[in-house]
C-alpha cells in the first residue's frame, strides 16, 4: 500500500484530535502519514482484535455486519471525522469501494496525546462538551451528530399521534359539544375504551358507573379529555427497530409511566393541579430521548457502546424535549417540565408547578430501586417543600408510592 503525508487541515477535523494542542497535532503531522488503498481491500475484519482507530479521509467504505445490514462512509462526511468501526472486538467488516485514503493510530497512542479539551459550542442552546473519558467516543459521535443536525434544523422530530391533534384542535373550538368530541374520539375503540376506564377511575370516580362515552366525556370535562387522549395515543411515539434502542425506548416508556402515575395521584391532592395534566407531564418530561435514540435508530453503530450513548441521550433529552413540546403547541409550563425535569436542586420563589410535579414523582419511583443511592432522597430537595405546601389537607402526605399504592396502581394500570 502507498503513502502519502497528512495534512493538518485534514487532521483537525477528526475527533478527539480537533481538540489537540497545536504542538500534538505537528507531533501527528510529522510521524504519521496516510494509507491509500485501491478498492475492494478489506480494511478491518468482523471479529478482529483490533485496537486501531482508523479515519476514513478519503474514498468510500462499506462497513457491513451482516448480508442484509450495511452502511456506507464517505471521506470528508460527518461521520467519517469519527474512528471506523469503533469497538473492539470489531463488529463491522470494512471494504474499500473506491480508491481509499485513511489515518491510522494506535488507541493508547491517542489517548496519551488526548490530554488537552477544549469545548466546542454550536449557537442553538446546545453545548459540544467532551465526555471525560477514554471510550468516549460514543458519546462525543452521537452528541456532536445530534448537535448538528439540530444546528441545520434536520432533526427528526416526532409527530404527535393524528387523533390527539384532532381532538385539541376540535376542543380549541369554545362551541364545540360533548357529542362531537365522542364522534371524534369513537373511531378508535381502544381509546373509547380507555375513556370510559379512567372515568370509573380512582382519579375521577363518581357516584354512578359509566358504560359509554358521551357521559365518560361529561364527566371528565373536554379540557381533561384533550390531555387524556394526548396521554393514551403517546405510547405511539415510544417505538424503534433496532434491538438495542427499541430496549432503552421500552425502559424509558416505563419509566414515563411509572413516574405519569404518581403525578396524576399527587394531583389529587394538591391545590390547583389537574390529574389529567399531571398525567400527560409525566409521560412528555423525556419525550426530548425520543428524537435522539431515533438517530441512533438509523446509525447503529451509534450504539456500540451503549452506555456512553446514553449519557450522551441524558445531555441532549432537556433541550430537545423543549424544542418537541414547543412543535407541538404544548404550554410553556410542559415546556418547563421537559428543560427542568431532572434539575433537583431547582430554586424559585413561586409557589410549586408541575415541574416540581415531575422533579418529586421521579425521585419517588427511584427509591426502592437499585438506582436510589444515585439520587436524592424525595424529601431533601426544595421542588418537595413546595408541593407539600399546596396540600389541601395539611395533614396528608404526597409520598403516594407508600401511602395511595392501589390508587397507584390502577392509574399505571390505564396504559398497560
Amino acid at each position: 500500500m502507498e503513502s502519502r503525508k497528512l495534512k493538518k487541515d485534514e487532521i483537525s477535523k477528526l475527533f478527539p484530535i480537533r481538540n489537540l494542542s497545536d504542538s500534538k497535532k505537528q507531533h501527528l503531522l510529522d510521524n504519521y502519514q496516510t494509507i491509500e488503498a485501491p478498492a475492494n481491500t478489506v480494511i478491518f475484519s468482523q471479529g478482529s482484535n483490533d485496537t486501531r482507530q482508523i479515519y476514513l479521509l478519503e474514498g468510500e467504505v462499506r462497513l457491513t455486519s451482516k448480508k442484509t445490514n450495511h452502511r456506507i462512509i464517505k471521506g470528508g462526511a460527518l461521520e467519517s471525522r469519527f474512528p471506523m468501526g469503533n469497538s473492539s472486538p470489531r463488529k463491522d467488516t470494512a471494504v474499500a469501494i473506491t480508491p481509499v485514503s485513511f489515518f491510522v493510530i494506535e488507541k493508547s497512542e491517542l489517548n496519551k496525546l488526548n490530554d488537552d479539551k477544549a469545548p466546542v459550542s454550536s449557537s442553538v442552546n446546545v453545548q459540544f462538551e467532551e465526555q471525560e473519558s477514554e471510550n468516549s467516543l460514543a458519546y462525543n459521535q452521537l452528541y456532536f451528530e445530534v448537535s448538528q443536525e439540530i444546528q441545520n434544523n434536520r432533526l427528526e422530530i416526532p409527530s404527535i399521534p393524528d387523533t390527539a391533534i384532532k381532538v385539541r384542535k376540535a376542543i380549541s373550538d369554545h362551541n364545540i359539544s360533548s357529542d362531537k368530541i365522542a364522534r371524534i374520539t369513537q373511531v378508535d375503540p381502544a381509546i373509547t375504551a380507555q375513556l370510559i376506564k379512567v372515568a370509573n377511575s380512582p382519579l375521577f370516580r363518581g357516584r354512578e358507573k359509566i358504560e359509554s362515552l358521551p357521559p365518560a366525556i361529561t364527566r371528565l370535562g373536554l379540557k381533561a379529555i384533550g390531555n387524556l387522549i394526548t396521554s393514551f395515543t403517546m405510547r405511539m411515539v415510544f417505538n424503534a427497530k433496532t434491538k438495542d434502542v427499541k430496549q432503552h425506548i421500552s425502559q424509558l416508556w416505563l419509566h414515563s409511566r411509572d413516574v405519569a402515575g404518581i403525578c396524576a395521584v399527587m394531583a389529587k391532592k394538591l391545590k390547583g393541579f389537574d390529574p389529567d395534566k399531571a398525567l400527560l407531564a409525566g409521560l412528555v418530561h423525556d419525550i426530548g430521548a425520543i428524537p435522539v435514540l431515533t438517530h441512533a435508530d438509523k446509525h447503529p453503530n451509534l450504539m456500540n457502546n451503549a452506555s456512553e450513548a446514553m449519557q450522551a441521550v441524558a445531555k441532549l433529552t432537556p433541550t430537545i424535549g423543549s424544542m418537541v413540546l414547543k412543535k407541538w403547541n404544548f404550554t410553556e409550563d410542559f415546556q418547563s417540565v421537559a428543560l427542568h425535569a431532572e434539575n433537583w436542586q431547582r430554586e424559585t420563589d413561586q409557589p410549586g408547578d408541575y415541574t416540581d410535579l415531575i422533579i418529586v414523582a421521579q425521585l419517588l419511583s427511584y427509591e426502592n430501586t437499585n438506582n436510589k443511592d444515585q439520587y436524592p432522597m424525595a424529601d431533601t430537595v426544595p421542588a418537595y417543600q413546595r408541593l407539600v405546601a399546596l396540600l389541601k389537607d395539611s395533614a396528608d402526605s404526597i409520598r403516594v408510592t407508600e401511602n395511595a399504592r392501589d390508587e397507584l396502581i390502577d392509574v399505571q394500570q390505564l396504559f398497560n
